[in-house]
């Protein structure tokens, strides 16, 4: 029986941690808006060099088109990132 609650405390800690960093991930005052526009611009960069990988090596159409509308999505959140945090 003391086993039981031994197993119990752990798994209670754990869900209680889990729940914590989740609960501070959501909190918008956690986020730092140039961190954010300097995270997006890095993706942007990973997936404009994606994209010319897969058009040099003729990559399926399906998945050129992907990358291209994921790079701009990405490429449209940076904008908005920058033009509302007034980044350069």
């Amino acid at each position: 029986m003391p086993e039981a609650l031994v197993v119990l405390g752990v798994l209670a800690v754990a869900l209680f941690s889990w729940l914590g960093a989740w609960l501070h991930t959501r909190n918008p005052a956690n986020t730092n808006p140039a961190d954010e526009a300097a995270r997006l611009r890095e993706h942007v960069a990973w997936l404009e060099q994606r994209l010319e990988v897969a058009r040099r090596e003729n990559w399926g159409g399906e998945m050129i088109s992907g990358i291209a509308t994921e790079l701009n999505t990405a490429a449209g959140q940076l904008a908005n990132s920058s033009k509302g945090a007034g980044l350069p």
